[in-house]
């Protein structure tokens, strides 16, 4: 009913009821790549596709691996399946979010879910396209340098008969043949050369090296994306862990970002405004981190180039450590901007002390 709350359901009752003898495991095998293989259930009697159209072109462009829809009626259900080769580690959460809002959709829920085959992250969007409210529930999931997504689209008019159709699509979508690594590319390990020494991990595309001048009682990494040819400098991660001395105790969140602020003036950053704090929405890894204290993001100027400043704050056994990045606006450059937040998520879930 135009006008109503729109249900986004988790479960589906009234279809896996009955889900034998409605619904099929439907196995595509594209003629492109068998490689890519898939299953999923869909409703029997509905009609499969390969063919999406134009072939697309260029780095990351999505490929349709298979479309099926039971009626070719204007705004009817349908589910497509697509592929997109990322060969860099990017938060594939942020990423299908940036790309849907980027397409008109405004996002109405979003979270991760345990699927036939490991987690996989659902996001539901709504627009209005000549008048017509459309839904659109997509699911994505990494498998080694693809990652494959879901795609269930309907006018709004027709969400309640499908919406659990979509949730059984998503829900029992597996490849047939998986890498089984959600990792886009290898890591490498890098370790603090003076105490408190420890050791992060990050991706192979960056390249890492200890802190020239770190103070005393101090130690850090620098963590860079270098261009191609390795000259430009894309994004920048320090990683800096202080031990505190004997009876010291630990400070607020509100001290650590005073000092960490400092220290962004020092590097030459002239804010456009006061950091924001990240939530559990903006951060949704933060909490799996041991000693997590907080983290900020804001925007700025960095000698001649707009760029986002991330921090983060971590305290474990008596040693304090911040979490710096500079990236650029995901509006200037997405890929760079996602490769950069990945590397800080990977620097501060494997951070150990040595």
């Amino acid at each position: 009913m135009p006008g109503a709350a729109l249900d986004i359901p988790v479960s589906a009752p009234r279809v896996t009821a009955t889900l034998e003898q409605t619904h099929v495991m439907f196995e595509g095998t594209p003629s492109t790549n068998p490689l890519f293989a898939y299953r999923l259930a869909i409703p029997k009697g509905w009609a499969y596709s390969a063919q999406f159209g134009p072939v697309p072109e260029g780095p990351f462009a999505s490929q349709g691996l298979g479309f099926m829809t039971g009626s070719a009626r204007s705004g009817a259900p349908v589910v497509a399946v697509t592929v997109t080769p990322i060969p860099f580690e990017i938060p594939i959460d942020v990423w299908v979010r940036s790309s849907m809002t980027a397409e008109g959709w405004t996002v109405v829920s979003a979270r991760w879910f345990p699927g036939a085959k490991g987690l996989f992250f659902d996001i539901t969007g709504t627009r209005t396209v000549n008048d017509v409210e459309e839904v659109r529930r997509t699911s994505v999931r990494a498998d080694g340098i693809h990652v494959f997504s879901v795609n269930c689209l309907s006018a709004r008019e027709h969400w309640d008969e499908a919406k659990e159709i979509f949730w059984v699509a998503h829900s029992t979508f597996q490849l047939v043949k998986p890498v089984g690594t959600t990792r886009m590319e290898p890591w490498l390990a890098a370790s603090a050369d003076r105490r408190p020494d420890f050791v992060i991990a990050y991706p192979m595309s960056w390249s890492a090296s200890p802190v020239e001048k770190a103070p005393d009682g101090a130690s850090g990494l620098d963590v860079r994306l270098l261009d191609a040819k390795q000259e430009t400098l894309l994004a920048y991660l320090q990683v800096q862990a202080v031990a505190l001395e004997e009876g010291e105790a630990v400070p607020s969140f509100d001290v650590l970002v005073a000092k960490a602020v400092k220290r962004l003036g020092s590097a030459g950053f002239k804010p456009a405004g006061p950091p924001k704090p990240t939530s559990a929405g903006d951060d949704p890894r933060a909490a799996a981190v041991d000693g997590w204290l907080g983290g900020l993001v804001g925007t700025g100027r960095l000698a001649e180039a707009d760029v986002t400043a991330r921090l983060g704050f971590v305290v474990r056994d008596r040693n304090v450590v911040t979490f710096l990045l500079f990236s650029p606006l995901l509006a200037d450059d997405t890929l760079v901007a996602l490769r950069a937040e990945r590397a800080f998520e990977i620097a501060r879930a494997t951070f150990e002390l040595g």
